[in-house]
C-alpha cells in the first residue's frame, strides 16, 4: 500500500456544505451559550492544533496516510460548519 493517499475537497464543496448547515441549523442553536456559540468559541484554537498534527503526521515514517486524510475532512467540514453559524469580525 502506498502512503500517497490524498483527497481533494473543493471550495464547491465546502460551500455547499456550508449551505446545509445553515439550513439545518435552527435558531435555538443561536441562542447565547448554545451549541453553536461553544463551536465559534473553540473551533479557531481546535482547527490550528488539527493543521498542525497533520503536518506532523505527515514527517512521521509509517503513521496511515488515512490519519492525514481523516484530519482534512475534519478541518474541512469544521470551517464549513464555523462559515456557518459563526459570526465573522466583531
Amino acid at each position: 500500500m502506498s502512503d500517497d493517499l490524498s483527497i481533494v475537497i473543493t471550495e464547491d464543496q465546502i460551500d455547499a456544505l456550508t449551505e446545509q448547515i445553515k439550513k439545518s441549523v435552527g435558531d435555538t442553536h443561536l441562542l447565547a451559550g448554545g451549541p453553536s456559540e461553544k463551536f465559534c468559541e473553540v473551533w479557531p484554537v481546535a482547527s490550528e492544533g488539527l493543521t498542525a498534527l497533520k503536518g506532523i503526521l505527515g514527517v512521521i515514517p509509517g503513521v496511515s496516510a488515512f490519519a492525514a486524510v481523516a484530519i482534512g475532512i475534519v478541518l474541512a467540514a469544521g470551517n464549513a460548519a464555523s462559515n456557518a453559524v459563526c459570526k465573522k469580525g466583531s
